[in-house]
C-alpha cells in the first residue's frame, strides 16, 4: 500500500507522539507510586514524631509521677501501634516478615516495660534501661524503613527522568529522521525532474522511473512522463511535418528554377531567332565586302590593317551569335554508343595543340571506365574542350592540369582540375549564368560554361564546382552510364532537351 504525502507526514508525527504519550502515561503512574511512596515517608515520620512523644511521657513519668502523663502515654503507645498497623504490608515488603515480626515483638515487650515501670515501685533503674534499648531498637527498624523508602523515591525519581529524556529524544529522532527521509526522497525526485528538464531544454525526451516516492509524487511523475511522450509524439509529427514542408519547398522551388529556366529558354530561343535573322545576313555581307577591300589594298596601305581588325570584330560577334544561338536552340539529343575514353583523349590533345606555346601540362588517370556509354558525341566533346580550355587559361606557366576519370555507381565521373587562383567565393553561385563572365575584356562572353552545364543536365548528368585560392578549381561531370534514347525522347517530351 502506498501511502499518501500527507499521511506519511501525518503518520511520521503521530506514531513518535503516541509512543512519548505512552511514556508520559506510563510516569504518570510512576508519579502516583512516587506519591504513594511519599505518603509512607510521611507515615513513618508521623510513627518516629509518635515515639518521640512516647519516650517524652516516658520520661515526664519518671521525673514527675503525674497521671496525665501516664494517660498521654499510653495514649501515643496505642496510636504508635495503629500507625504501625496500618503500613502493615508496606513495612512487611520493605524489611521483611521477620524484621516486622520483631519489631510487634519489641513494641509488646517496650509496652510490658512501661507497666512493670508504672506498676512496680522498686528499683526502676533495669527497667529504665530494656525501655530505652527496645526504643533505640524500634527506632532502628523505622529509620532502616524510611531509608529504604527514600531509595525507591530516589529510584522512582531517576526512571521518570531517563524515561522522559528517552522519549523525548526518541520523538526529536524519529521526527527528524521521518522528516529527513520523506524530505530527501522529495528532493530527489525533484533533482530527477530538473535534470529532465535540463534534457529537454536540449531536445532529449527522458521519462523519469524507478521512484519510490509519495501518491502525490507518482502522480506528478506520471503525468511528467505522459507530458514527456506526447511532446515527443508531437516533435516526432512536428519533424515530419517540417521534413515534408521543405521537401514540398524543395520541389516547389525546383520548379520554379524549371519555370523560369524554360522562360530563359523560350525568351533566348526568340532572341536568338531575331538577332541570327536579322544581325547574321547584314554581318555576312559586310564580312563579304571588307573581305574583297582587304584583299584589294595593298599591303603598305595602312587601312588594310584597320579593315583585318574590322573583319576580326565582326567575326567575333558572329562567334556569340552563334553560341547564344546554340545556348537557345531546342533540338533533340543525338544519341550514340561513344568509347568515352577515346573522347577524352581526343578532347585533349585538340586542348594541347590549342595551347602548345603556353608551359602548362596535362596529366590524364582513368581507371575501371566502360568501353562505350550513350552520349550525344558532339555535344559532349565540345562540353568537355570548353571546361578543359578554361582549365589551360587558368592555370600559371609552369602548373599543371589534370584529367581523372573512374567509374562510380551507375555514373562515368570525370573530374578535371586546375592550379589556378581559384574562382572568387562571391562569383562561384553565378558561373553558370548566361552572359556572366570575369573575362570581358578577354572576349568572353559568358555562355561557355551556362551551355556546357545544359549539355550535361540534358544528358541526365551533374556538374559541380569547387574552388579555392590554395588548390584551384575543380570541375565534376557525372554522366550515367545506362542512359538509353528512350531516356533522351523522355526528355524531349519533358520539354529538358538541349
Amino acid at each position: 500500500m502506498r501511502f499518501k504525502l500527507w499521511q506519511r507526514i501525518f503518520l511520521s508525527i503521530l506514531v513518535p507522539t503516541l509512543i512519548t504519550v505512552a511514556v508520559f502515561i506510563y510516569q504518570i503512574d510512576k508519579f502516583k507510586l512516587i506519591f504513594q511512596q511519599i505518603m509512607l515517608m510521611e507515615a513513618a515520620d508521623d510513627i518516629s514524631m509518635t515515639l518521640i512523644e512516647l519516650r517524652r511521657y516516658e520520661k515526664n513519668i519518671l521525673l514527675f509521677h503525674e497521671d496525665l502523663n501516664t494517660i498521654l502515654f499510653y495514649e501515643n503507645l496505642k496510636h504508635l501501634k495503629r500507625e504501625v498497623q496500618s503500613i502493615e504490608m508496606v513495612i512487611v515488603g520493605a524489611i521483611g516478615k521477620d524484621d516486622y515480626a520483631e519489631l510487634q515483638k519489641k513494641l509488646s515487650a517496650y509496652e510490658d516495660e512501661a507497666n512493670h515501670l508504672i506498676e512496680d515501685t522498686s528499683d526502676k533503674t533495669a527497667i529504665i534501661k530494656n525501655m530505652r534499648v527496645l526504643a533505640r531498637n524500634i527506632e532502628a527498624i523505622l529509620y532502616d524503613f524510611k531509608i529504604q523508602e527514600r531509595q525507591k523515591i530516589e529510584v522512582s525519581i531517576y526512571d521518570i527522568k531517563h524515561y522522559l529524556i528517552i522519549s523525548i529524544l526518541f520523538l526529536v529522532t524519529v521526527t527528524s529522521m521521518t522528516g529527513y527521509l520523506l524530505s530527501k526522497k522529495v528532493i530527489t525526485v525533484i533533482k530527477k525532474m530538473e535534470k529532465s528538464f535540463e534534457k529537454l531544454s536540449k531536445g532529449e525526451f527522458n521519462k523519469i522511473y524507478d521512484i519510490e516516492a509519495p501518491e502525490e509524487i507518482t502522480a506528478l511523475i506520471d503525468v511528467y512522463n505522459y507530458t514527456i511522450e506526447r511532446l515527443k509524439a508531437y516533435k516526432t509529427e512536428l519533424d515530419k511535418t517540417l521534413q515534408s514542408l521543405e521537401e514540398a519547398n524543395r520541389e516547389l522551388i525546383e520548379k520554379q528554377e524549371t519555370l523560369v529556366e524554360s522562360k530563359k529558354a523560350a525568351a533566348m530561343r526568340l532572341i536568338a531567332s531575331e538577332i541570327a535573322h536579322e544581325i547574321n545576313n547584314p554581318l555576312s555581307s559586310a564580312t563579304l565586302m571588307l573581305g574583297m577591300f582587304y584583299e584589294e589594298i595593298d599591303g603598305a596601305d595602312p587601312k588594310k590593317e584597320d579593315i583585318r581588325f574590322i573583319l576580326m570584330e565582326i567575326n567575333r560577334c558572329q562567334d556569340v551569335i552563334r553560341k547564344l544561338t546554340d545556348y537557345a536552340r531546342k533540338e533533340p539529343l543525338n544519341m550514340t554508343d561513344v568509347n568515352i575514353v577515346r573522347l577524352i583523349k581526343e578532347v585533349s590533345d585538340s586542348v594541347l595543340r590549342q595551347n602548345v606555346g603556353k608551359a602548362v601540362g596535362l596529366t590524364t588517370s582513368i581507371s575501371d571506365m566502360p568501353q562505350v556509354i550513350s552520349i550525344d558525341r558532339s555535344l559532349i566533346y565540345n562540353a568537355l574542350f570548353n571546361i578543359l580550355s578554361n582549365a589551360f587559361e587558368a592555370s600559371p606557366p609552369g602548373a599543371g592540369v589534370e584529367i581523372r576519370a573512374s567509374a562510380e555507381d551507375a555514373y562515368a565521373v570525370i573530374t578535371i582540375s586546375d592550379a589556378g587562383e581559384g574562382i572568387p567565393e562571391e562569383h562561384i553561385g553565378r558561373i553558370f549564368e548566361p552572359f556572366f563572365t570575369t573575362k570581358k575584356e578577354f572576349g568572353g562572353s559568358g555562355l561557355g560554361l551556362p551551355i556546357t552545364k545544359k549539355i550535361i543536365e540534358s544528358h541526365h548528368g551533374l556538374i559541380t564546382v569547387s574552388s579555392s585560392s590554395e588548390t584551384g578549381t575543380v570541375f565534376k561531370i557525372k554522366l550515367p552510364i545506362g542512359l538509353t534514347v528512350q531516356d533522351t525522347d523522355l526528355t524531349k517530351i519533358m520539354g529538358t532537351e538541349l
